[in-house]
């Protein structure tokens, strides 16, 4: 609490500051009121803000699945009242929040000041449609390699720098019991598919996106993974599974993996997950598929606020989007779960991560390796591309379809969507 508290007090002056530009731009005078809507870990930023506005903004705090945004917007646009001001979810939401029959996403150029925007480098560039800005990042995901030093020194193996290395290192597991991760989940899509640049949601010009499996970027992961997932060194069901935690992860059997940055602090670490031991888990970056602009690293997840352009006090709402992205207090505080995407935020949450003793080495150097570096070829689009991974990639990889027949599966289905979502398809 006193830390909180400390907290607070520093960044007092910044939040009067927004609070008088709110009540001199919002749309209705009176002191304003605030929704919002988070998912449960952003409950402790918006809760913070809530105490720091008290007095001067009364904030209400609803929590909802990001799975559940596009539905629950739905529902107020139909009724046409209730809309958030700001709501926590992914940029794809974003994507279909700002399309003229639905409406809900707040064009922000003009709301937040471009040294804000500055200050999130590349790290905002999944807000950014036709040149303005429609929601804040909060926090980047990008893939980094986690390997476990205790087992690597014991198998006497070396960390793996490029992608071709990572495959001959799982083949030097076979046999031994220790797992190179697994990929039946989204975590397929983002490590290995998105950091390839394989071409399933780019979008070459406005309203025209180009799904091409036969792609040699797209073909490639399958030539590389296929053999690792035959010869049992990467597990075909999900990290989240319970059956591959008690049959792998508990026993401490995973060697290496490919994941985000959240992967250490919630997935490798809670005891109700892997629980893998302290002092075992360092973080390298992520392994390259080749040099230059073909290495990249993919995101699963990584969050933005989008802001309600039914808000009636649009100033207020685009300040609390700011605070809860860019915010001293938010980027040093404890309860603050994932990297932040906002430049200087992220240098305070540096110093939290990197002397965790948890981790046998400082694992932040990897993950601001690519934290810049993330694959941009697919783009939020207006179709369920994040929803079409568990649908259909990962039931067939689960299945045990081949992957080449997974990624196809996948990309048939993507073609399908878009053309609703008023895209011109591209297949080559």
């Amino acid at each position: 609490m006193k830390r909180l508290a400390v907290a607070l007090v520093a960044v007092m002056a910044l939040s009067l500051g927004l609070t008088a530009c709110s009540m001199a731009n919002g749309s209705s005078g009176g002191k304003p009121t605030l929704l919002l809507w988070v998912d449960t870990p952003r409950v402790p930023q918006a809760t913070m803000y809530q105490k720091l506005m008290a007095g001067k903004e009364t904030i209400k705090i609803e929590v909802i699945a990001q799975a559940d945004a596009q539905t629950k917007i739905a529902l107020h646009n139909r009724t046409k009242s209730g809309w958030p001001d700001v709501i926590f979810g992914a940029a794809a939401d974003t994507a279909q929040f700002l399309d003229p029959s639905n409406g809900y996403a707040a064009d922000l150029t003009n709301l937040v000041s471009k040294k804000v925007f500055d200050g999130f480098g590349q790290g905002n560039s999944d807000c950014k449609f036709d040149g303005k800005y429609y929601c804040l990042k909060n926090d980047l995901a990008n893939t980094v390699l986690w390997y476990n030093t205790k087992i690597f020194k014991d198998l006497n193996l070396t960390v793996p720098k490029t992608m071709q290395e990572f495959a001959d290192t799982a083949m030097k597991l076979k046999g031994t019991g220790y797992s190179a991760g697994a990929i039946g989940d989204q975590n397929y899509y983002a490590s290995f598919v998105q950091s390839s640049e394989c071409p399933l949601a780019a979008v070459p010009t406005k309203n025209t996106v180009r799904i091409a499996p036969d792609d040699p970027k797209c073909t490639r992961v399958a030539q590389l993974v296929q053999p690792l997932l035959d010869a049992g060194v990467v597990d075909k069901r999900s990290s989240f599974d319970a059956g591959f935690i008690a049959d792998v992860a508990k026993k401490d059997k995973v060697a290496m993996t490919i994941g985000p940055s959240w992967f250490g602090d919630f997935v490798i670490k809670p005891t109700d997950s892997w629980g893998v031991p302290a002092g075992e888990i360092a973080a390298a970056p992520m392994p390259a598929w080749g040099t230059g602009s073909d290495n990249k690293s993919g995101a699963y997840g990584g969050g933005v606020f989008t802001v309600s352009a039914h808000s009636k006090y649009p100033q207020a709402a685009a300040d609390a989007a700011v605070w809860l992205t860019t915010s001293d207090a938010m980027a040093t505080a404890t309860t603050t779960p994932t990297f932040p995407a906002y430049g200087p935020a992220n240098k305070l949450w540096e110093k939290r991560i990197s002397t965790d003793p948890y981790y046998a080495s400082n694992p932040y150097p990897a993950m601001a390796a690519g934290a810049n570096n993330i694959s941009q070829v697919d783009r939020p689009v207006r179709f369920a591309f994040v929803a079409q991974i568990g649908a259909v990639l990962q039931a067939d990889i689960n299945g045990g379809k081949s992957l080449k027949t997974a990624l196809d599966d996948y990309a048939t289905s993507l073609q399908k969507l878009a053309p609703s979502s008023g895209y011109k398809v591209l297949t080559k």
